[in-house]
């Protein structure tokens, strides 16, 4: 079972499974009260031989927690605000510390993130050195300057980076949205090309947007796995 905790002032679930491997940061917003159960759930079918700690940390404003820059709305009314590094620098600079008090500074950490949280996942790589895994599972790399931005950037440290989509996520009517194909093939041309990236790859899934997350993200976290621990 998870344990649901405050740490540094944010309300945080953790899941340990073992004494060793890495510390699994995961940026959510509780959309329903069984997700981390669901995501665990998911995580003991992919991967029931292994040891990790899962650290959720739920942020209070999805658009505003974990968009890296202003945009104004693409859907509804609720605009991006863009504090997604005052989120990055508490994650590296609070949580991190606090969980490496907890659990030793000899642990590797791995980011993983869905849709929005997963856009944030692949732009902390860009913007700090402290994750070797980076899971962006469904992300909005519609976000608008996305394509611009990892034009003009490279990722800070060596990184494995595992991206998925569903096949039917670009078929939408929404202009700016359906560009997450396009922008998702993108990038995995742009991390096949950047020296710092160590291994990635791009999987696709049936169904849309909602089909499944935990599922895509336990499948993340397994590719990361095996790529720096693969199994004997």
């Amino acid at each position: 079972m998870s344990v649901r905790c405050r740490i540094e002032e944010r309300n945080c679930f953790i899941h340990e499974v073992g004494s060793t491997g890495p510390v699994i940061f995961w940026g959510t917003f509780l959309h329903k009260e069984d997700e981390v159960e669901s995501l665990i759930t998911a995580l003991q079918m992919e991967l029931p031989d292994r040891e990790y700690v899962l650290v959720a940390f739920l942020c209070d404003d999805w658009n505003r927690d974990f968009s890296p820059w202003e945009t104004l709305a693409v859907f509804g009314d609720q605009e991006f605000l863009g504090q997604g590094r005052e989120m990055l620098s508490w994650l590296t600079d609070r949580l991190i510390p606090h969980m490496k008090a907890q659990l030793g500074d000899n642990r590797e950490q791995f980011l993983i993130g869905y849709s929005l949280s997963g856009l944030f996942a692949l732009w902390a790589a860009y913007e700090s050195d402290v994750f070797s895994g980076i899971a962006s599972c469904s992300g909005s790399l519609w976000f608008p300057g996305w394509d611009a931005y990892v034009a003009s950037h490279q990722v800070v440290a060596p990184v494995n980076v595992y991206l998925s989509l569903g096949k039917k996520e670009e078929k939408t009517k929404n202009r700016i949205m359906a560009q997450v194909g396009e922008r998702t093939r993108m990038q995995e041309d742009i991390l096949k090309a950047d020296t710092n990236v160590t291994a990635t790859v791009l999987e696709w899934n049936s169904g849309g947007h909602f089909a499944e997350p935990e599922k895509r993200l336990a499948k993340g976290i397994k590719w990361l796995l095996e790529q720096t621990h693969p199994m004997k």
